[in-house]
């Protein structure tokens, strides 16, 4: 069961309502009356529903009943309560949903010229989309049609069924051209839909055959790339297929596709810089898995094909050897706006004080200090001086807050809140606050922190661009059930409470695409694998939105991977973001490694940013809950490698 929030949280949110309609005394009794009338529309007790309904207009959640029962009841017959529906409510979540339902209402029954009229672009689904294609077409709007049926035509998967009448028009009115299929049949490829590729062979000219062919046997076993005949592939159709298949060769093995990528260009008289996107491919690649060609590679690599991401992955390849005059070489040659970055400005101070520049990386480290960001907390580190975190409180104006209260957008969304529909009750807070100004978006965060909906105050904050305000953005929420999981297993709460302000922001029914659940964003079967090491049953998921199970279990599952990992702390949080397989494969293979090193050469981009934001909350939140904070370089020993056993990793991190 979730825990509910605190009764205070509940007052709050009671007085921020009667705030904004002070004339609506009964407003408690209006929530009642609204929950009964929702019972009797699903009940099918229409009179009860119309006389409860209609002493609610005041009520801020009256759209959801006009709704509701619309939805029920669609047909010819309610259209103008429909269109009124859309225009009242047009920018509410509610409009959106509606309107998908009227326009499939509509295409089951063929009424194209409303269906024309009424369709909107963006939030349709594909199947609709197709059927507005089909209406534009049925009333005569061809041109318009046409470039509609172009735009669903070029996707890499099938296109609903609905799309046919659309496509066969086009294609009898001889739009689809040679050029349209290749490029169709390209994305189908890229995304693994090789029958539908196939298929759409049909549609290409004779001559194209062999093209088709030669892409699908690589499609199906790349290793065939190096044996084909690719001399007069530059400037062809059959250039794609040779770069599909080397960029799939160098993910599977990366030394040997260079090997063979030399040979192909040696053998059929290419040039490499033809093919920028196959260079890139196995410089990036062999430095993602730590090859020892890799740093050469860049040395090597044409200056006009270095693209941003791998110039600073040259800096990292050179980190990660410890060559720091490489790493100031490669340094130079990042872009300006790159070098002004606290990353890169901590990576030059860092290589010049490997180098004996010690006066000149104290400089740049002193330009840096005073931001709450990791690289910050480094550099304070390098000169060992406390860091200094400035926290100023949000102050907006009253009129913006006043004005928030009095947006019926808001006062739907925190009547949703009250009644515990999060999910919606986000939905509303999003769409009233869409193209809201910096200042308004400053009034909404400290809005929403008032009445302890963090999330929502966190998020309106980073909009707002005020990153400030620490007890704003970091709030202490959970922190008596985080302390007493984190204290069970002799682990530093503010750890977890970076990790659960990381991971959910403190949404204990979060769910992300990737299917985590909960405060500690877990995912269901490492649930299940959690709770039968603790001789547990978790026989539904969602058990996972219970705070004290989330924070339980994440907080045994990070212990896990702490105790797992060389007793890491960087290492259990990479692991807790990407997996203990991932890391265990990152470790270094001879030499032990500078622990801010190997962050930095973390090859996932999300997992890097996540070891680095957790370990600065981590810091922030020792702060905040009163303790004297650790020095961000203790709680980062030195990355051991991968191949040393338990004992002998206890061995080495003896003093």
């Amino acid at each position: 069961m979730v825990i509910k929030k605190s009764l205070a949280i509940y007052v709050a949110a009671l007085l921020y309502i009667l705030s904004a309609t002070p004339s609506n005394a009964g407003l408690q009794q209006q929530r009642q009356d609204f929950l009964e009338a929702e019972k009797a529309l699903q009940e099918n007790r229409l009179e009860e529903f119309q006389s409860l309904s209609a002493e609610l207009i005041s009520y801020p959640l009256y759209p959801y009943l006009v709704f509701e029962e619309l939805r029920k009841n669609i047909s010819l017959a309610r259209e103008s309560d429909i269109l009124a529906f859309l225009r009242d409510y047009s920018s509410t979540p509610l409009a959106s949903q509606l309107r998908s339902n009227w326009l499939d209402y509509l295409a089951r029954n063929q009424q194209w010229s409303r269906l024309a009229r009424d369709f909107q672009a963006g939030s349709s689904r594909e199947r609709t989309q197709c059927s507005y294609g089909r209406a534009l077409l049925e009333t005569g709007q061809r041109d318009a049609a046409f470039e509609h049926a172009e735009k669903m035509w070029l996707h890499g998967s099938s296109r609903p069924d609905e799309c046919d009448p659309l496509f066969n028009a086009w294609r009898d009115a001889g739009m689809l051209t040679p050029e349209l299929v290749r490029e169709r049949i390209a994305l189908s490829i890229d995304q693994g839909q090789l029958r539908l590729a196939r298929y759409l062979g049909r549609y290409l000219p004779v001559e194209d055959g062999p093209w088709l062919d030669l892409w699908l046997d690589i499609a199906r076993d790349p290793s065939l790339t190096p044996d084909k005949d690719w001399s007069q592939a530059a400037g062809t159709p059959r250039e794609k297929v040779l770069v599909y298949g080397m960029k799939k060769l160098v993910r599977k093995d990366t030394p040997d596709a260079a090997d063979d990528w030399e040979d192909i260009l040696e053998k059929n008289q290419l040039h490499g810089k033809d093919f920028p996107e196959v260079e890139q491919d196995i410089a990036l690649y062999l430095t993602l898995r730590r090859h020892d060609q890799a740093l050469q590679r860049f040395q090597d690599l044409p200056d006009e094909l270095k693209t941003p991401r791998l110039r600073e992955w040259h800096v990292r390849t050179a980190l990660y050897e410890q060559k720091f005059s490489e790493v100031l070489d490669a340094w130079d040659n990042l872009l300006d706006s790159q070098k002004a970055s606290p990353r890169w400005q901590y990576w030059k101070a860092r290589a010049l004080e490997e180098q004996g520049f010690v006066q000149q990386a104290s400089g740049i480290y002193l330009g840096m200090l005073g931001r709450q960001n990791y690289f910050s907390l480094l550099a304070a580190d390098r000169l060992e001086r406390s860091y200094i975190l400035n926290h100023s409180p949000l102050n907006p104006h009253p009129e913006k807050i006043d004005e928030l209260k009095r947006d019926p957008g808001i006062q739907r969304s925190l009547e949703l809140y009250y009644l515990d529909r999060e999910i919606q009750a986000r939905r509303e807070w999003m769409h009233a606050l869409q193209g809201k100004n910096r200042e308004s978006m400053a009034a909404a965060a400290v809005l929403a922190r008032s009445i302890g909906w963090h999330d929502r105050a966190i998020q309106a904050a980073a909009v707002a661009g005020q990153f400030e305000d620490l007890d704003l953005r970091f709030p202490l929420s959970y922190h008596d059930l985080i302390a007493e999981y984190a204290g069970s297993r002799d682990m530093d709460p503010a750890w977890i409470m970076a990790l659960a302000r990381q991971e959910s922001m403190f949404m204990p029914d979060v769910r992300s695409p990737a299917g985590a659940i909960g405060l500690m964003q877990i995912m269901p079967a490492t649930g299940r694998s959690i709770a039968a090491r603790l001789q547990e049953s978790m026989n539904n998921p969602y058990r996972l939105t219970d705070p004290a199970t989330s924070v339980r279990y994440g907080v045994f599952y990070l212990n896990l991977r702490l105790q797992e990992l060389q007793q890491n702390p960087v290492l259990a949080t990479a692991a807790y973001n990407a997996g203990v397989h991932r890391v265990k494969r990152w470790l270094p293979k001879s030499n032990k490694m500078p622990a801010d090193i190997w962050v930095e050469n973390i090859p996932f981009n999300e997992t890097r940013d996540y070891v680095e934001r957790v370990n600065t909350y981590t810091t922030i939140y020792q702060i905040r809950l009163g303790m004297e904070p650790t020095r961000v370089y203790q709680r980062m020993p030195d990355i051991l490698p991968g191949h040393l056993t338990a004992e002998q990793v206890a061995g080495a991190k003896q003093p």
